[in-house]
């Protein structure tokens, strides 16, 4: 026993008798499962990747094995990695297994620093987070979840699990006192178009200057009252707040509006989505970033809206070649499964 081994426990009335729904039981392991896939990204070293879905080989390799359910409420052993296929690998998977067990653990504790030495990359740490929030019961379920060691030792969970994980997102990105390039996202409060600079007031609600050139004065304008983007040299105080935006080099509009796939483009041919593939954008107030899902599992995140739909279309470049035009032999069954869900909804249009 060791890492790998882990337990989801489930408690509340309506394990009584060892029994939990199965839609909670589904959620739970299809979030943690894909906790494990971004941590083994992150470990083979594509954690500046923005793109959550994964190759289908981390999904064999990483693949988490359920065993039979335990006393208890309701608790379900589970091992992370399969011995039996060809490409395990026990020190990577155990490397793997470590850090979910250290990440879950820094949450339990609301330990945000620990959080970002284990996840330093911020886009792959806002998915994480999402998925930690996605695998808990509704609150409406009366369930309550805990992930669990071999021991039986809660590493992460409870009835204020949400809670934790709100705090350590709240937190936000800790910078060093200096510079970063990056960008900022807020309204415009006032523009001085002699000395070309401007104020803007931050979704955090403290506001920050920034000096810009004649270009992106159009863009300013016609953005006067929404949302807008602002990308360069940004400075922080000794308390880690940004307050000054200098080589201002890219100004653009928030948009927020949900977006629709009726067609995407794989080496040259075109594939046509029926019906269309719809992502609503949700933006996390305190990192500034943007995340999007839909069907097919699909989870991205990007700071940018063209950055968005870039990692949108790669997803579904992704799916469309590792998984609808993949020979069945070469697929697990669940792998099978998603692939004629997607040859149901995608094909190649004729020239």
């Amino acid at each position: 026993m060791d890492d790998r081994n882990i337990r989801l426990h489930f408690e509340g009335p309506k394990t009584i008798g060892h029994t939990v729904p199965a839609q909670v039981m589904v959620r739970a392991l299809e979030n943690i499962q894909q906790i494990v896939y971004l941590l083994a990204k992150q470990e083979r070293g594509n954690v500046m990747k923005q793109r959550a879905r994964v190759s289908r080989e981390i999904e064999k390799t990483f693949a988490i094995i359920c065993q039979v359910p335990e006393n208890g409420g309701y608790a379900l052993p589970q091992e992370i990695g399969d011995p039996s296929d060809d490409f395990f690998n026990e020190d990577e998977i155990k490397s793997v297994a470590h850090k979910f067990r250290a990440l879950s653990e820094a949450i339990e504790a609301e330990d945000s620093a620990k959080v970002s030495q284990i996840v330093p990359d911020h886009i792959y740490r806002s998915a994480i987070l999402k998925r930690y929030k996605a695998a808990q019961p509704p609150k409406r379920s009366g369930l309550v979840l805990s992930i669990e060691d071999y021991r039986h030792k809660r590493l992460f969970g409870g009835k204020n699990a949400l809670d934790k994980i709100e705090r350590i997102e709240s937190s936000g990105k800790v910078h060093e006192f200096g510079e970063t390039h990056g960008y900022l996202t807020g309204t415009l409060v006032k523009m001085d178009f002699v000395q070309r600079s401007l104020s803007l007031k931050l979704l955090s609600g403290n506001t920050v200057q920034a000096v810009y050139q004649d270009d992106f004065e159009p863009t300013l304008l016609e953005n006067a009252r929404g949302l807008i983007q602002i990308h360069g040299n940004i400075q922080y105080n000794e308390k880690n707040d940004p307050t000054l935006i200098s080589d201002v080099d890219d100004v653009t509009e928030l948009d927020l509006s949900p977006i629709a796939i009726k067609h995407f483009e794989v080496a040259g041919s075109v594939i046509s989505v029926v019906p269309p593939l719809n992502f609503e954008i949700e933006l996390d107030e305190d990192s500034g970033m943007l995340s999007s899902s839909s069907d097919f599992e699909i989870l991205v995140c990007a700071e940018t809206r063209p950055a968005l739909e870039d990692e949108i279309d790669e997803a579904l470049r992704m799916l469309w070649l590792e998984y609808a035009q993949e020979n069945d032999d070469a697929l697990s069954p669940k792998a099978i499964e998603l692939a004629n869900n997607l040859r149901a909804r995608f094909s190649m249009d004729s020239e």
